[in-house]
């Protein structure tokens, strides 16, 4: 299977039948795009990370072309992570970035375009029905593996955080993988995957704080 970014796998399993995000965890969902986005970066040694402050250090690829808007955001100035999340998680910004991803994938013959939204006035781009699964299979595969790759680790671990990976695992395969992770991390020989599993720990728990700040300020 022809493997692609950890931003179009993740938009790939996390976006619903319609096109859409999941209607009842849309924020989590955008949040969980806005950190497989920068996770691209960051492997790609695009960004580094010191003390949750984010800098450029290197040209955007062609390759990740449909990342362009978050790397010319995190360009501008050096961006602490809250301030990353809180401005991309959901709305123009989020929605920009999950129709680049989209695009993305519908130019590797991996989606379809489609009209969406109320109205029909919204561009989405739906995952073709072979490649997703297909993906499913090469991920649910990779979870049987003595070893997950760091890739496929920090992939599992975001659609787990934010509510998309259930309808793919049932409860105890994602317990079991719950505990695979958990183990793996403790493996000294596992630094990468410990490393990459953290930044990720890390965002979500941003995320986490940012919507939970968000929500506390539109109700008062």
């Amino acid at each position: 299977m022809n493997r692609k970014s950890t931003s179009q796998e993740y938009y790939a399993l996390m976006i619903d039948k319609n096109g859409l995000m999941p209607a009842m965890h849309r924020d989590e969902a955008g949040a969980g795009l806005t950190a497989a986005a920068f996770m691209d970066l960051m492997v790609n040694e695009i960004v580094v990370v010191e003390k949750k402050k984010i800098t450029v250090i290197k040209a955007l690829p062609d390759s990740l072309e449909y990342l362009e808007d978050l790397y010319t955001y995190l360009k501008e100035k050096p961006r602490h992570m809250e301030k990353m999340m809180a401005d991309f998680y959901a709305g123009s910004r989020n929605k920009k970035l999950a129709e680049k991803i989209g695009e993305s994938l519908r130019k590797d013959g991996a989606a379809a375009e489609a009209a969406g939204g109320l109205f029909g006035s919204k561009r989405v781009f739906i995952p073709e029905k072979g490649y997703k699964e297909e993906l499913v299979e090469g991920i649910r595969a990779a979870v049987q593996e003595e070893e997950l790759k760091p890739r496929d680790a920090v992939l599992v671990w975001l659609l787990q955080q934010t509510n998309c990976l259930k309808q793919y695992f049932s409860k105890h395969e994602t317990d079991q993988l719950k505990k695979k992770l958990k183990e793996m991390k403790k493996d000294p020989l596992n630094k990468q995957l410990a490393e990459m599993i953290d930044y990720v720990s890390d965002m979500t728990a941003v995320m986490t704080a940012v919507m939970a700040t968000v929500a506390v300020t539109s109700i008062n």
